[in-house]
């Protein structure tokens, strides 16, 4: 290899063999030689046979087809749960819940001028009671005289103010269960949906005063002064008489030992 310039070291082409190749050490060649190194042969292509490429096909959407509403759609479709809403006044409860009581607006009146009648007639039926001399009543029907002989068979009819305090009462009593029924249709025009039924009034005013205050009360979350004045009047007319009837009877006693002395 004289080309004018050194070439590195490394296997070479043999100039004297095509078959071999020489060492050459950068500035001759040397007497080492070796078989040349194969040639890998290069590959063909096999050809084959085209195939035409798959076309996938093209998607198409549908036609936008606007919901028909059926003329027949029920009623209730558009109702909410009947579970997410309260029940009316005059509905059942959903099971095992329990009826809301509808209120009346802020600031709606809760006393009428009948149920403060009611609550003083009681007082009115007693009074008549009080001025009846019952003493002297029955002071002369332990007499033997011909005067309280009449009255003896008379009885107590022969005092006025036993016969105020008896026809009084039944007056009283009837009124009552008008005013009652009088208070119901009041509530209902001040708003109150629900109302202690008047009729209550029949078997006693006091139990009248106490359902309507109670009823009154949930609605519109006052109205017990009618409920504590008929009890608190109560109680008082009572102790009155149960004190009155003590002394007429100690009276009558105190009589009766002056008439009857002992032997």
């Amino acid at each position: 290899m004289s080309d004018g310039r050194a070439a590195s070291a490394g296997w070479y082409p043999d100039p004297s063999d095509a078959s071999a190749q020489r060492w050459w050490d950068g500035a001759q060649w040397t007497e080492h030689v070796a078989p040349a190194a194969p040639v890998a042969p290069v590959a063909q292509a096999v050809p084959q046979a085209s195939v035409a490429p798959v076309v996938a096909p093209a998607v198409v959407a549908p036609a936008y087809v606007p919901p028909v509403t059926p003329a027949y759609a029920p009623a209730y479709a558009s109702a909410p749960p009947y579970a997410a809403t309260a029940p009316a006044y005059g509905q059942p409860a959903p099971y095992g819940g329990v009826a809301a009581t509808a209120r009346v607006p802020e600031g709606t009146p809760v006393d009428t001028i009948w149920i403060w009648l009611i609550v003083a007639l009681p007082v009115l039926s007693v009074l008549p009671l009080f001025f009846w001399d019952f003493q002297s009543y029955l002071e002369q029907s332990m007499s033997m005289s011909s005067s309280s002989t009449v009255l003896t068979a008379l009885g107590p009819y022969a005092d006025p103010w036993y016969l105020a305090a008896t026809f009084g009462g039944w007056i009283f009593y009837g009124l009552s269960v008008w005013f009652a029924a009088l208070d119901s249709a009041a509530l209902a025009r001040l708003g109150y949906q629900r109302r202690f039924h008047w009729a209550w009034a029949f078997l006693s005013s006091l139990v009248y005063v106490i359902g309507r205050s109670v009823v009154v009360r949930r609605q519109a979350g006052r109205g017990s002064l009618p409920m504590a004045a008929a009890i608190a009047l109560t109680v008082v007319l009572t102790i009155g008489v149960i004190v009155w009837f003590v002394v007429v009877m100690v009276g009558v006693i105190g009589t009766s030992m002056e008439m009857y002395p002992a032997y």
